[in-house]
């Protein structure tokens, strides 16, 4: 199983929608967004993708009536901290770096993912790792992991 992950996307909905539709094709079910995602349109584009369970942290920019849709979809968990688990191992989700691990101090947690600053970091030396995609509307690119192993795949194209 994969699970993708990105952050800070912004107002780049084309490099989303050109992200999911990746996605869909390759029959990747689980998106972990670290948040700043809102932008005109972007509940309509999560509409279109239902069968992609998405976990998203809410941003600094995250805020108005497209939060309020993505809400409302059955697929897709929003909140300031996300906590979920696939396959036996534990994952946790905020903007910045450090709310989720205050918030789940004590819990089980095999990987922590963040955004906000821009810049992709890959701790994947520590226990819990600490992961930042990086943005992809800045052209970070994106991240596959595989679960349950950890390995982590950097991509930077949607084909």
């Amino acid at each position: 199983m994969k699970l993708a992950v990105i952050s800070d996307s912004h107002y780049a909905i084309d490099q989303l929608e050109k992200f999911l539709k990746f996605l869909k094709r390759e029959k990747i079910q689980y998106l972990a967004h670290a948040g700043d995602l809102v932008t005109d349109g972007v509940g309509k584009l999560f509409q279109r993708f239902p069968e992609i369970n998405s976990y998203i942290a809410i941003g600094n920019c995250d805020y108005g009536e497209e939060l309020v849709t993505l809400n409302n979809l059955s697929h897709v968990v929003l909140d300031t901290v996300v906590q979920f688990e696939l396959e036996g191992k534990h994952f946790a989700i905020s903007h910045k770096d450090g709310m989720a691990q205050r918030a789940l101090k004590g819990q089980p947690v095999d990987v922590f993912f963040h955004g906000h600053t821009h810049t992709t970091r890959i701790d994947d030396h520590l226990h819990p790792m600490i992961i930042n995609p990086g943005s992809l509307m800045d052209g970070h690119g994106f991240l596959l992991i595989d679960v349950p192993s950890l390995k982590i795949d950097r991509r930077f194209l949607f084909e």
